[in-house]
C-alpha cells in the first residue's frame, strides 16, 4: 500500500496517477492520497516460480484500481520466497524473496514522485523477518544508491543465513511432502499454492525439532555469493558500508511467547540446564555462569531472557554500535493483554508487541498512558521519515538523543 501527504483535499475524492505503466486509479483523504496493491512484477505461479521477478512493463486493464486492498496472497517470506535446491543452472537458487524486495525497492524509486513522493527521500522499514531483510539491504553495496535511512525493528540477526549443504534436508523433505524428486523443479513448480503451503507447514515442525533456531525462521536467505555474500554479523563486523541515519532496536521480552509456546510445561532448572547444553554445546557453562536457573521452580521466563539476549539484542548492539544514529528498547509491559490471547505475554512486552503502539491501531485497548505512548512512537518514526531525525518536525514530549 502507497500512503502520500496531501494537503488541502476532500476526503474520499477519487485521484487518478499517471505512470509508464498506465494509470493508477486511488483515493484523497484529508490528510492522504492512498494506493492499495500496485503490482510491480509478474505473478510468480507457474513458471514464474521459483524464479527471479520479472518486471511490470504494461498494465492490464490500463487503468489499475487501487482503491481497495486487493485479496490477500501468500507472502514470499518461506518457502515460496527461499526454497534452494542447489545452485546448479537448472535448480531453485533460493533468495527470491530478497530479490522482490529489490525490485519493490527500485520500482519506488523510479516511479514515486509520479505520484508526489521524492525518490531521494527513501526510508526502508521493516520489523522482525522484514527487519533483518532491511539489516541485509543496509550492508549490501548494491543497494545504497535506493534508499537514504532505515528503520530495523526487532531483527533476529543471531539466526544464521543457509548455506546450500543446509538446504539439502529441508528440500529432501519438502520433495517428500509434495511427492516430488529432489531434482524435479516442474514437478514443484506446478504443484498448488495450498499444496506448498500445507507442505511447508508439515516441513517446519519437522525442522524445528532438528534446530531450535529453525523455530525461529525455517526458511531463509543462501549465502549464494551474489546476492547474499556472508552471514549479516559477519558483514556489520567485517566490512564498511555507508553509515546512513537509522532506528533500531528491540522490545524486552522478544522470545518469551516463542519460549512458552515451545515448552507448554514448567521447565525444572536440570531441564533448562540440559536444554542450554544442548542448544549453546561447548559455550553453555558461559551462559550458565550469566544466567543460572533461579529458584527451583519454572525456569522459562530465565530462558526466555537468555534467548531474547541471544537471538535479538546482542546482534542488535553489534548492529547499533557500528555507527546507529538512534536506538531504542520498547519496555512498556501495559496494555499488552489486549493485543492477543496469550496469557504468557499479560504485562510483558512481547515480541511484535510494539507494532499497534506504534501504529496507533489498538487505541480504544489502551489506557491514557498507553495512548501518549503510541502517540509518541508514531511522532517519532514518523519525523525520522521526514527529516532524518525523530524530534524534527513535529513536536515530540522528548528529545530523542543521538
Amino acid at each position: 500500500m502507497l500512503v502520500f501527504n496531501a494537503q488541502y483535499i476532500c476526503a474520499n475524492e477519487h485521484v487518478i496517477v499517471h505512470t509508464q505503466y498506465g494509470d493508477v486509479l486511488g483515493y484523497q483523504t484529508d490528510l492522504a492520497r492512498v494506493f492499495y496493491g500496485i503490482p510491480f512484477a509478474q505473478p510468480p505461479i507457474g513458471t514464474l516460480r521459483w524464479q527471479s521477478p520479472v518486471p511490470i512493463t504494461k498494465w492490464d486493464p490500463k487503468v489499475i484500481n487501487a482503491t481497495q486492498p486487493p485479496p490477500a496472497c501468500s507472502q514470499p517470506a518461506s518457502v515460496l520466497g527461499f526454497l534452494a535446491t542447489g545452485n546448479g543452472p537448472n535448480d531453485i537458487k533460493g533468495n527470491y524473496g530478497i530479490l522482490d524486495q529489490r525490485l519493490a525497492i527500485a520500482w519506488i524509486k523510479a516511479n514515486i514522485d509520479a505520484f508526489g513522493g521524492d525518490p531521494t527521500e527513501i526510508t526502508l522499514f521493516g520489523q522482525s523477518a522484514g527487519a533483518q531483510s532491511i539489516a541485509l539491504h543496509y550492508v549490501t553495496s548494491e543497494m545504497q544508491s535506493f534508499f537514504q535511512r532505515a528503520i530495523i525493528q526487532s531483527a533476529p540477526m543471531t539466526i544464521p543465513f543457509r548455506t546450500y549443504l543446509e538446504y539439502v534436508t529441508p528440500t529432501v523433505l519438502l520433495a517428500e511432502q509434495l511427492h516430488c524428486a529432489t531434482d524435479d523443479v516442474a514437478c514443484f513448480r506446478n504443484r498448488s499454492t495450498d499444496e506448498i503451503i500445507a507442505a511447508q507447514t508439515a516441513v517446519n515442525s519437522m525442522l524445528t525439532s532438528l534446530n531450535v533456531l529453525f523455530f525461529f525462521e525455517p526458511w531463509l536467505p543462501v549465502i549464494d555469493n551474489v546476492i547474499v555474500h556472508g552471514q549479516l554479523l559477519d558483514t556489520v563486523y567485517n566490512t564498511s558500508f555507508p553509515l546512513k541515519p537509522l532506528i533500531i532496536g528491540t522490545v524486552t521480552e522478544e522470545c518469551r511467547d516463542f519460549i512458552y509456546g515451545t515448552w507448554k510445561k514448567p521447565i525444572s532448572p536440570s531441564e533448562y540446564i540440559g536444554i542450554a547444553f544442548v542448544i549453546f554445546q561447548e559455550k553453555a557453562f558461559k551462559i550458565l555462569k550469566k544466567y543460572p536457573p533461579v529458584g527451583s521452580g519454572d525456569q522459562r521466563s530465565l530462558l526466555s531472557r537468555v534467548a531474547t539476549q541471544w537471538v535479538f539484542a546482542c546482534s542488535t548492539r553489534v548492529f547499533a554500535r557500528k555507527g546507529a544514529t538512534y536506538s531504542y528498547v520498547f519496555g512498556y509491559p501495559f496494555d499488552t493483554e489486549n493485543l492477543r490471547n496469550r496469557i504468557e505475554c499479560s504485562d510483558h512486552a512481547c515480541h511484535a508487541d510494539e507494532i499497534p503502539f506504534l501504529f496507533e491501531s489498538s487505541w480504544a485497548n489502551f489506557s491514557d498512558t498507553g495512548r501518549r505512548i503510541s502517540r509518541s512512537m508514531a511522532t517519532y518514526w514518523t519525523n525520522f521519515g521526514k527529516n532524518q531525525d525523530p524530534n524534527e518536525p513535529l513536536r515530540v514530549p522528548l528529545s530523542w538523543p543521538r
